[in-house]
Parts: C-alpha cells; sequence; structure tokens
C-alpha cells in the first residue's frame, strides 16, 4: 500500500512539472539562439568592435550599413580612423578652433584617414597627396560609402597577414604579407576601402633608406610592394625573414615575386580592402 502511494505520487509530480521544462525548447526559443550565433559569425571583426556592419553575403564585401559614428572603418585596437566625404568643396582647415584658414578642399567620395578627433574636428591625411589638415566632423561633410564592385579585389587580413586576391567573387590566389606595426599611429596600415590609384616598377625612400620593387598605390603613400631592397636594388635579407609578421611602416609587403605578378595583373581602380 505504502509503495503504491509513493508511486502514484511520483507518477503526480511528473505529469505536474514536466510542461514547464519541455517548453523551453520550443522552436522560437530555438530559432533566437540560432540567430544570435549567425550574427556573430557573419561578422569575425565583430570582436574588434568596428563601427560598420557587413552583410552576410560571400565575402562581406558588397553591402555595407553604417552605424550613429560617422566613421566607416576603425578598430579599438587601432589609432587611426577612415572616412569618406560626403560632398563638393569640403574645407580642410589649419586648425580645429574653429577660426583656421582653409589649406585645400576635398572632393565628393575622397577617402581621408583621420588620426585623432578634438573639438568636433578630425586631424586627417587626404588620398592622393598626403598633405594634411582638420574637418569638421558631422554629415555634412562625412559618410558612409556604397562599395563599388570591381573585377579584382585585393582582400587583405591584418589578423592572419595575408591577401586573398579575388576575381569575380572567386579568391584565385593567397599571398602572405606583412602590414604595419600595430599599436602605433605611424606604423599602422589603415582600415579601409580603397582603390589602386597608380602603380610602378621600383622606388626608393631617401627617409627609409629603402626601396622596393613592383608596387602599387592605393592611399596616399601607402603601397603593396615587394620585401624592401637597398640603394641598389638589392634584396635586404633580413626583410625577407618577417614576411608573415606585421614589422612594415605601414605598407604592406610581400615576396618580389607576388609583387611582380600583382603588378603586371591587378588592374587600377580595383578594389583594395583591408580588415582585421
Amino acid at each position: 500500500m505504502k509503495k503504491t502511494i509513493i508511486l502514484s505520487f511520483i507518477l503526480t509530480c511528473i505529469f505536474i512539472f514536466a510542461p514547464a521544462f519541455m517548453v523551453q525548447f520550443d522552436d522560437n526559443s530555438q530559432g533566437k539562439v540560432n540567430t544570435e550565433t549567425l550574427n556573430k559569425n557573419n561578422d569575425k571583426s565583430n570582436s574588434d568592435k568596428k563601427t560598420i556592419n557587413n552583410s552576410s553575403d560571400k565575402n562581406n564585401l558588397d553591402k555595407k550599413t553604417v552605424t550613429e559614428d560617422v566613421a566607416i572603418f576603425s578598430s579599438n585596437t587601432c589609432f587611426k580612423k577612415t572616412y569618406y566625404i560626403a560632398a563638393n568643396k569640403v574645407d580642410v582647415y589649419t586648425d580645429n578652433s574653429g577660426k583656421g584658414k582653409v589649406l585645400f578642399q576635398l572632393a565628393k567620395n575622397d577617402v581621408v584617414v583621420a588620426y585623432k578627433s578634438e573639438n568636433g574636428y578630425i586631424y586627417c591625411e587626404e588620398n592622393k597627396c598626403g598633405k594634411r589638415g582638420w574637418i569638421k566632423n558631422n554629415k555634412d561633410n562625412l559618410k558612409g560609402i556604397v562599395y563599388k564592385k570591381t573585377d579584382y579585389i585585393l582582400d587583405v587580413d591584418l589578423i592572419k597577414q595575408n591577401i586573398n586576391v579575388i576575381k569575380n567573387d572567386n579568391t584565385i590566389r593567397t599571398i602572405s604579407c606583412s602590414t604595419g606595426i600595430m599599436g602605433n599611429q605611424d606604423t599602422e596600415t589603415p582600415l579601409g576601402i580603397f582603390y589602386v590609384q597608380n602603380k610602378g616598377e621600383y622606388f626608393y625612400s631617401n627617409k627609409y633608406k629603402e626601396g622596393a620593387r613592383y608596387y602599387i598605390k592605393f592611399f596616399s603613400n601607402y603601397l603593396i610592394h615587394s620585401i624592401p631592397v637597398d640603394e641598389k636594388g638589392n634584396i635586404i635579407e633580413d626583410e625577407r625573414k618577417k614576411i608573415g609578421f606585421p614589422c612594415s611602416h605601414g605598407c604592406i609587403r610581400i615576396s618580389v615575386k607576388d609583387a611582380e605578378w600583382i603588378y603586371k595583373n591587378i588592374p587600377e581602380n580595383s578594389a583594395v580592402i583591408i580588415h582585421y
């Protein structure tokens, strides 16, 4: 009799409390978990808190949604921020006092890289000649830009230290590289979407006492070029060993063979996308 009462009590408890546990696994609850997981996976740069939400297309490149921050590409681990100009004849000033003289003007869709922000202005470098000055930080001057699709894309990953060469949405080549030293405002490689401006077979910098064979210019004085060479054009052997590690002054270094391939195969105006 005792056993029968105990057994009845246990069965009654099961029928009463079991539904309360079972409803935790309904479709809506599970769908919410999956959505959160997918959102995290779709944008691998979430950990860097970039101010742009990438879409879930194959390369996360084609469609971008800008948040309240006008900066398009930035990171908590970077000093530099990349902005795009919203209108024609945007003034660049000597200082951020509101009374500074106009140094020059920028055109719509020009790209600038900012080094600091003060008093409602950004101190930035322009794309073509590397001129610097202050711009009022507002949405009349600065904006998000719609990505312009090109046949070739150089997709530079600062974490993996490699370049994926993409042609018509297919990766055709992966190149090991060395980008700028991180955590230093003067040597970081800027994040953002840029385009190949011009290219050449050789250059030499008196400032750094080294040059390179084969280069493409994508922003201001930032290049993708070969391992450094000396003034006679000879490879600096110590620099060869650094490929795959961030060690440059801001440019992106690759092997001579890869630099020659990019020089010969990547046309001007191709997109260069740099990200974490």
